[in-house]
């Protein structure tokens, strides 16, 4: 299996398909703003292939500047190819694409007590994938998420995380008017802002 970047046209396909089926609209930034960083070079949009066959899922990532911390923003296996172990085999083939030095964040929706069932599978997963589970939540667009991470070479301190991870939202709404619904870290006793869908400015 072998990872192969997705251009715009490719990643429009797959937005208006597999992702818009994946995730809910508050989950889901707008296509426009995916395509927008792909060109500053900030974003990349990879699909899973295996021979002629695919894409059997997509992983897409936002990338901090210094290029070694990576946001999995998204990861995406296609509605009739799910429970077959390409969730894992994205994040194998993923990590053997880069340097043991890369680090890895995801944020996984947190459980609220109400139909946690798929959000436990979800953190489950990542878990049994070598996920370790960071010290601060985050919430956006009114969303609460736990925070994971993977590095081959090991972790970096907590704190090293937390400050690439909030880089890597500031250099797209540091003083845009969505600036508050990234709160990046949820701080104890903080409550996620209302519910919204991404937008862009």
């Amino acid at each position: 299996m072998q990872l192969r970047p997705l251009n715009p046209e490719e990643l429009a396909v797959a937005y208006e398909t597999d992702l818009k089926e994946a995730f809910p609209p508050a989950e889901l930034k707008p296509l426009s703003a995916m395509t927008e960083m792909m060109a500053r070079g900030v974003y990349e949009a990879l699909a899973l292939y295996e021979g002629e066959e695919g894409p059997l899922g997509y992983v897409l990532l936002w990338k901090h500047v210094d290029g070694k911390f990576l946001l999995i923003d998204y990861l995406c296996v296609p509605a009739g190819r799910r429970n077959g172990g390409l969730g894992a085999a994205l994040l194998r083939t993923l990590f053997d694409r880069c340097s043991p030095e890369t680090v890895f964040i995801a944020e996984s929706e947190a459980p609220t007590g109400e139909a946690d069932e798929m959000i436990l599978r979800r953190l489950a997963f990542y878990r049994r994938n070598g996920a370790e589970t960071i010290g601060y939540d985050t919430a956006l667009f009114g969303v609460h998420y736990k925070t994971i991470a993977w590095c081959r070479a090991g972790l970096p301190p907590e704190e090293e995380i937390l400050q690439k991870h909030r880089e890597i939202y500031l250099e797209r709404f540091a003083g845009s008017r969505h600036e508050n619904m990234i709160q990046v870290p949820l701080r104890p006793g903080e409550k996620p802002v209302e519910r919204t869908d991404w937008t862009e400015d």
